[in-house]
């Protein structure tokens, strides 16, 4: 009996050491705590600026409107008897004509022939009644000629002749054989030494007659005067009572042509040594316009007072100075 009670009292103290000695060394089992590192710190980058320097320079505001040249006489060339089918259009644009030259004509298949034929029939006709003076031949007469007068009347209506001197500015394409309706405009015929510009506008008191104004064709300027505004057309009872006339008032360029494209202008307002930025720099809040001015590192808002603008700029009459720069981004 000792001798179990002694085996059991030292496998006790032998599981008690081991225990003992896990516990103890168990600690290098586990890893080292890291150790905590400091908060990252940020630079803050200065901020740079896109700006636009303040310039003094004469602003100047127009009243423009864009048009054509055309000429005063405009005359168009349509078959008006009757529908048909295009034989030839004997000029092109450009052409030089003279009154009673042969624009186009349609295809009339035995027409011309049925022509010679009946002039004939009368020409038998008035020497039959000439010989016989009788009622009967008289009346056959008359119906010859009445029947050669139609064919003449339907051959006449197959062309189209010049009805004025002129210049040829336009022609319809057309290729032989091609469907004409009547008084489908088949070429238009235009004076090119009697010219003016027409050019549409918005405001009816915009221009006066008699107004000095400055045409620009090819970005090259000629004075001219207003001769027609709508006011006048609306009095005359014309079509067109939203077009502007002016007139060349020194000689025709040479290279004008008419269809080139022409401004007609006039400054309503100009200021000279003044102070202008574009006008997009102009921000507007609660009916108050202001802009952003970088000065001495610091963006700041400046209120402003505005003058005369035109299409891409403004004059600012308060609130910036020749050389301050305003912020774009």
């Amino acid at each position: 009996m000792k001798t179990n009670s002694r085996k059991i009292r030292l496998a006790a103290c032998l599981v008690a050491v081991s225990l003992s000695a896990g516990t103890l060394s168990g600690c290098y089992f586990f890893p080292e705590e890291e150790k905590l590192l400091d908060p990252p710190v940020l630079k803050v980058e200065d901020v740079t600026y896109s700006t636009y320097r303040a310039v003094k320079k004469t602003i100047v505001n127009r009243a423009a409107s864009t048009g054509y040249v055309v000429s005063r006489l405009q005359q168009d060339c349509f078959f008006t008897e009757m529908d048909g089918n295009i034989k030839t259009v004997y000029v092109k644009a450009g052409d030089t004509v003279k009154k009673g030259d042969l624009i186009a004509e349609y295809s009339t298949g035995d027409l011309q022939y049925r022509l010679r034929e009946q002039d004939l029939k009368v020409q038998q006709a008035q020497l039959k009644y000439n010989s016989s003076g009788a009622e009967a031949d008289r009346l056959q007469l008359e119906m010859e000629q009445n029947t050669l007068d139609q064919l003449q009347h339907e051959y006449d209506g197959s062309r189209i002749y010049a009805p004025c001197d002129g210049l040829v500015s336009y022609t319809e394409q057309l290729k032989p054989g091609e469907e004409v309706k009547a008084y489908k405009v088949i070429a238009k015929i235009v004076d090119p030494d009697d010219v003016y510009v027409e050019a549409s506008v918005n405001e009816d008191r915009k221009y006066t007659k008699g107004q000095d104004v400055t045409i620009t064709i090819d970005e090259k300027d000629y004075k001219g005067t207003i001769v027609k505004t709508p006011l006048e057309a609306k009095e005359d009872g014309d079509e067109k009572t939203s077009s502007v006339y002016a007139e060349f008032s020194e000689e025709l360029p040479s290279f004008t042509k008419i269809g080139d494209v022409a401004d007609i202008w006039f400054v309503k307002e100009q200021a000279e040594n003044a102070i202008v930025i574009p006008k997009y720099l102009v921000k507007t809040l609660s009916g108050q316009n202001f802009v952003e001015v970088f000065k001495d590192g610091t963006k700041t808002e400046v209120q402003v007072e505005l003058g005369i603008s035109n299409a891409t700029e403004v004059q600012v009459l308060s609130g910036l100075s020749e050389g301050d720069e305003v912020v774009v981004k």
